[in-house]
C-alpha cells in the first residue's frame, strides 16, 4: 500500500517537505528537519527546533523519564505526530529523534534533549525534554551527570523555567521496579519541589490496551510520588508503541487500534494539563541549589572529619611517645624518636569525569570547598557554594579560594623528631607561654635543675596537646552542625528528601551527630533513616547507588 501523496493535505505536504524519507512504508516514515543548537559548551544540553518561531506562542512544556526499552522513543515521536495533526489515514510517521546505530548499552548518553514543534496551525508550540536512560557501562559519573544536565538546564538563562507535566514511562507488564528504575526516579525526582507532585503522570507503553495493574500495583508499592485520580488511582495513560511498524492488509486493524490508542490518550493526557496549573520551576531551582550546597558540605564535611580524625589520633601518638620516652627525654631532650605526622597536599586531578577536573578550594583553610560537579562557575566566586560573597562550606570570604585542575588530599609520613621540635610545633603561645625566660637557662648549672625545667616543659606540651584536641573537636562538631542544618532544610522542599542522593548520607553522618552528643539531631536523622528503610524503592537505589560506586572505583 503506498502513502497518499496525492490526497494528503496541504499542511501534510508541507511536512513532507520538511523532512527526509527514511523508508516507504507503509506508513512511509520521516525525519523533520530541525535547527539544532547547544545550550552548554560541552553539548550535553541539545535544543532541537522544528518550525520557526513567531510572536507569544502558546507553550506545553513536557519532561520524558523512563530507562532505556520502555519506548520512550516512539513516545517522543507519538506526541509529535499527535501535535502536528498527523492521522492513520495519512499512512506517514514522522520523526524527531535520531537513534543512533549501536548496541543499545552502548548508545546510552547522558545528554538531556530539548525538541522544540512548533505549529503554525495551531499557533502553538509544545517542548519534550527527552533525559537519557540510566545504567550507563561506561560508570556511575555518567549517570549522575542527567540530573545535573537537567539541573543546569533549569538554571540556564535560556534552559526551562515552567513544566506543564512530569512523564514517568514504563511497561504495562512492569510488576516491580527495577533497581535501575528506582535509581532513574530517585535522580530525577530528587531534583524538584513539593509543587510538582501533582502534575507527575504516569505513561504506561506497550499496552494491549486493557487495565495496566502490574505497572500501577508496582507504583503504589513503591509509593513513587505522582498525581491520583478520584478513583485513587496514579494518573496514567496507555500506548502501545507500535504506530511507526510497517503495516499490512492482515493487520491493518491492529495497526489502526493501536495509532487510536496513543491518538486517545494523548487527548486525555493534553486535557489533564489544562486542569493543572503550570508550574513555575522557582521552588525546583532553590531545592537544587540547596541540593547543590549539600552535596559540596558533606563531601567537604566528609574530608574534614576524616581529617581532623588524622589528627586527633596525631595527637594521641604523640601524647603516647612521650610517656614511652619520659626518661629518656628528660635525660636527653635530643633523644630522637618517630611520629606519624598528618598533613595535607595539592595534588593534580587525574582519571576523574570532565564535570569534576575543576575544584574550588580555599587556601586559607586547606579545604576542598566544590569538589564534584563544579564546572559551571568560570572562576570561584561564581561557584554554587558562594553566599554573600562567602563561602557556604568553610565560611571564608570568596577571595581566599581559587578554582583550578587541583585538590588537597589528605597524607601520613613518618617523622623522626627530637622534644624541641615538637614542642615547637605544638606550642600554642610560643615563648611567652613560659614562665621563664633564657636568662634562667643561662644560670642552669646542675643536671638536676635541667631535668626539673624538662619535666616543666613536658608537662606545658601536655598542656598544649590536649588544648589541640578539644579545639580539633570543636571544628569537627561544627562541620558535622553544617552538614545537619543541609540535610534538614533540604528535606523540608524537597519533592523527594528521602532519595538515595540524600540517604546515603545519613550512615556516615548520624555517627558524628551522636558523638557531638545533641540528641534530638540524632533522633530527626534516625526518622529519616527509619522511613527511608521502610520503603524498598529507597533502599534499593541506596544499594544501586553504593554498589555502582563501589564497582566503578575498583576498574
Amino acid at each position: 500500500m503506498a502513502c497518499r501523496f496525492s490526497d494528503a493535505s496541504s499542511s501534510l505536504n508541507d511536512l513532507i517537505k520538511k523532512s527526509q524519507q527514511l523508508s516507504p512504508g507503509p506508513p512511509a516514515l520521516y525525519r523533520l528537519y530541525t535547527t539544532r543548537s547547544n545550550l552548554d559548551k560541552d553539548g550535553k544540553i541539545r535544543k532541537w527546533t522544528f518550525g520557526q518561531k513567531y510572536g507569544n506562542l502558546q507553550n506545553k512544556t513536557i519532561l520524558m523519564v523512563g530507562e532505556t526499552g520502555t519506548g520512550k522513543t516512539t513516545l517522543i515521536n507519538t506526541m509529535v505526530n499527535y501535535f502536528l495533526g498527523v492521522k492513520f489515514e495519512d499512512k506517514v510517521w514522522f520523526e524527531i529523534t535520531e537513534e543512533e546505530n549501536r548496541d543499545q548499552r552502548e548508545s546510552q548518553t547522558s545528554e538531556v534533549t530539548v525538541y522544540e514543534i512548533i505549529s503554525e496551525e495551531k499557533l502553538s508550540s509544545l517542548t519534550i525534554i527527552d533525559t537519557p536512560g540510566y545504567g550507563d557501562t561506561r560508570g556511575i559519573d555518567k549517570d549522575t551527570e542527567i540530573p545535573r544536565n537537567l539541573r543546569d538546564l533549569f538554571l540556564h538563562g535560556t534552559g526551562v523555567k515552567d513544566l506543564d507535566a512530569v512523564c514517568l514511562v514504563l511497561k504495562a507488564s512492569k510488576n516491580r521496579i527495577s533497581d535501575s528504575q528506582r535509581y532513574i526516579f530517585e535522580g530525577v525526582l530528587s531534583l524538584f519541589g513539593k509543587d510538582i507532585e501533582d502534575i507527575i503522570v504516569l505513561f504506561i507503553t506497550h499496552s494491549d490496551g486493557g487495565p495496566p495493574t502490574n505497572a500501577l500495583e508496582a507504583i503504589k508499592r513503591e509509593k513513587i510520588p505522582c498525581c491520583y485520580d478520584n478513583d485513587d488511582e496514579p494518573v496514567h495513560f496507555i500506548f502501545n508503541n507500535r504506530q511507526s511498524e510497517k503495516q499490512t492488509k492482515k493487520y491493518e486493524h491492529f495497526s489502526k487500534s493501536s495509532w487510536e490508542m496513543g491518538e486517545r490518550s494523548l487527548e486525555e493526557f493534553f486535557e489533564f494539563t489544562k486542569s493543572r496549573q503550570r508550574k513555575s520551576l522557582t521552588m525546583t531551582v532553590s531545592v537544587l541549589k540547596e541540593h547543590m550546597q549539600l552535596e559540596a558540605c558533606v563531601e567537604s564535611l566528609k574530608e574534614r572529619i576524616k581529617y581532623r580524625e588524622a589528627k586527633q589520633s596525631e595527637l594521641t601518638d604523640v601524647q603516647e611517645a612521650l610517656k614511652l620516652n619520659k626518661e629518656k627525654i628528660e635525660k636527653d631532650k635530643n633523644f630522637p624518636f618517630t611520629v606519624t605526622t598528618v598533613y595535607k597536599e595539592k595534588v593534580g586531578i587525574t582519571d576523574v569525569s570532565w564535570k569534576d577536573r575543576n575544584v574550588t578550594s580555599c587556601y586559607e583553610c586547606e579545604e576542598n570547598c566544590h569538589e564534584y560537579g563544579c564546572w559551571i562557575a568560570i572562576n570561584a566566586n561564581w561557584c554554587e557554594v558562594m553566599k554573600s560573597r562567602r563561602c557556604a562550606v568553610c565560611k571564608c570570604p570568596d577571595s581566599k579560594h581559587v578554582r583550578e585542575g587541583k585538590k588537597y588530599v589528605i597524607k601520613k609520613r613518618e617523622d623522626v623528631v627530637t622534644f624541641d621540635q615538637l614542642n615547637k610545633k605544638y606550642s600554642t603561645t610560643n615563648k611567652d607561654k613560659t614562665s621563664y625566660d633564657e636568662d634562667r637557662f643561662k644560670k642552669l648549672e646542675t643536671e638536676q635543675e635541667k631535668s626539673l625545667e624538662m619535666i616543666e616543659e613536658m608537662t606545658d606540651l601536655e598542656i598544649n596537646l590536649k588544648k589541640l584536641l578539644a579545639e580539633n573537636e570543636e571544628e569537627k562538631k561544627s562541620s558535622v552542625k553544617d552538614a545537619y542544618v543541609a540535610i534538614i532544610k533540604l528535606s523540608e522542599i524537597a519533592l523527594k528528601p528521602d532519595s538515595a542522593f540524600t540517604i546515603q548520607y545519613l550512615d556516615f553522618l548520624i555517627p558524628r551527630v551522636e558523638e557531638v552528643g545533641t540528641a534530638e539531631w540524632v533522633q530527626k536523622l534516625r526518622d529519616m533513616q527509619k522511613t527511608a528503610a521502610a520503603k524498598e524503592s529507597t533502599e534499593s537505589a541506596v544499594g544501586y547507588l553504593r554498589m555502582m560506586k563501589d564497582y566503578f572505583s575498583r576498574k
